[in-house]
């Protein structure tokens, strides 16, 4: 019984040094950002009946910046029923900073039919025309 129970603790103990000695790094490739990716996945994720789903989407792409998101962005702000994601998408196109992006906040801050909508729209405008808005990608920073 003595000699089973040394085997086996000294087999642990060459598979555990084995596993520390000889272990792989992870392979670049699996931990590199696919921007692409990243960006069909909110896509999919600003067109889900999820309103939470479609929030956090919407955000994100203001978050990362993504110049590709402008116009699905522009689609929501001006086709959105939910004044909520409107003003989500109003966010993330004044913290892109895109030209067409903060025209269009400058507009559905005088014409929505929201007044909620409206007078979020035009803080925003206000804080981008002032550069009070970060157009800055946390993705940038590595």
């Amino acid at each position: 019984m003595k000699k089973l129970m040394l085997v086996l603790v000294v087999l642990t103990t060459v598979i555990l040094f084995n596993a520390i000695l000889y272990s792989q790094p992870v392979p670049k490739r699996l931990t590199q950002i696919n921007e692409n990716q990243i960006f069909e996945n909110l896509l999919i994720g600003t067109n889900s009946c999820n309103k939470g789903l479609c929030a956090s989407c919407v955000y994100m792409m203001g978050e990362l910046c993504c110049e590709k998101s402008v116009i699905p962005l522009l689609s929501i702000l001006h086709n959105a029923a939910c004044e909520e994601i409107r003003i989500l998408a109003a966010l993330s196109l004044c913290k892109i900073g895109d030209a067409r992006g903060v025209f269009a906040v400058k507009r559905s801050a005088m014409f929505d039919e929201s007044e909620r909508v409206k007078r979020l729209c035009d803080l925003f405008y206000r804080a981008t025309i002032a550069g009070k808005v970060p157009t800055k990608s946390f993705l940038e920073n590595g």
